[in-house]
C-alpha cells in the first residue's frame, strides 16, 4: 500500500468506473429488475410541522396491483444513527415538509406511484420552527417534545429536554476565562452557513431481497451500510 502511495501522490489516477459512468452503461441499484419485483412508492407529507389526525387508504386499495399500503402505526418506533429520533414513517405528527408518511407497493411503479396519490391524510397544522436562531428562542415550538426520552446510540450526545436542542456539548480547553478578562478588545459575532449535500449521480433507492432460507438481503445507494445492517 505504501509504495502504491508514494508511485500515484502528484500524478492523475483514472478512476476504475470513470468510462462507464461517464457513457451511461454503469447499471445502478434502480436499473434492476427480476420476475415477480414489486415496488413501492412513499406518500409524503405536505406540511413542515402538522398533527396527522387520519390517514384514508381506501381509495389507494382500488388501484389494480395494489399489494400493501403500510402506514407509521404499524411500527411506532424511532431510530437513528446517532439518537434515535426518527420514526421510519411518521405517525402521530410529521417534522418536516415531505416526512414519508405511508409506504404504497404494487405489481409495477406506475401503479404504486398512482395509489400515492389517492392517500388522503387529514393534518392540523402546527407552528414551524424557520431557523436555527428562531429554534433556540425560550417558548419556540418543540419539534421533539420528547427529545430527553430518546434512546442514545452513541454515548456523547447530550439533547435537552424542553428545547429543540439535539445535543449539547461544551468543547473547553485550558484556562481561556482568564485569559479572556486579559484581553484588550473582545468580538463576539454570529457566523451562519448554507447547508451541503452530496451531489450523488444515483437516485436514492433501495431493492430488497428475502430468499427461501428467509435471509434478507439488501441492495441500496448509501454511504452508512452499517447503519442500515444494523437496523
Amino acid at each position: 500500500m505504501t509504495a502504491n502511495v508514494r508511485t500515484s501522490v502528484g500524478k492523475p489516477i483514472q478512476r476504475i468506473d470513470a468510462v462507464e459512468k461517464a457513457t451511461g452503461v454503469v447499471r445502478y441499484v434502480g436499473d434492476y429488475t427480476v420476475p415477480g419485483m414489486l415496488h413501492a412508492k412513499l406518500v409524503k407529507s405536505e406540511y413542515a410541522h402538522a398533527k396527522i389526525k387520519s390517514i384514508d387508504t381506501a381509495e389507494a386499495w382500488k388501484v389494480p396491483g395494489v399489494r400493501a399500503i403500510v402506514t407509521g402505526a404499524v411500527f411506532p418506533i424511532h431510530i437513528g444513527p446517532i439518537l434515535a429520533d426518527r420514526p421510519p414513517l411518521a405517525y402521530e405528527k410529521v417534522r418536516y415538509y415531505g416526512e414519508p408518511i405511508a409506504i404504497v407497493v404494487a405489481d409495477h411503479e406506475h401503479q404504486a406511484k398512482k395509489a400515492t396519490t389517492l392517500v388522503k391524510v387529514d393534518y392540523e397544522p402546527l407552528p414551524v420552527v424557520n431557523s436555527v436562531k428562531e429554534a433556540f428562542q425560550r417558548g419556540a415550538t418543540l419539534v421533539h417534545e420528547n427529545s430527553g426520552q430518546y434512546k442514545k446510540i452513541i454515548s456523547n450526545v447530550y439533547p435537552v429536554t424542553g428545547t429543540n436542542i439535539g445535543s449539547h456539548i461544551k468543547i473547553r480547553k485550558g484556562d481561556f476565562i482568564s485569559i479572556w478578562n486579559q484581553c484588550t478588545e473582545t468580538i463576539q459575532a454570529t457566523y451562519s452557513f448554507n447547508l451541503s449535500d452530496h451531489a450523488a449521480l444515483e437516485t436514492r433507492c433501495v431493492r430488497v431481497e428475502i430468499n427461501p432460507a428467509g435471509k434478507v438481503i439488501v441492495h441500496s445507494t448509501t454511504q452508512s451500510p452499517y447503519t442500515i445492517k444494523k437496523y
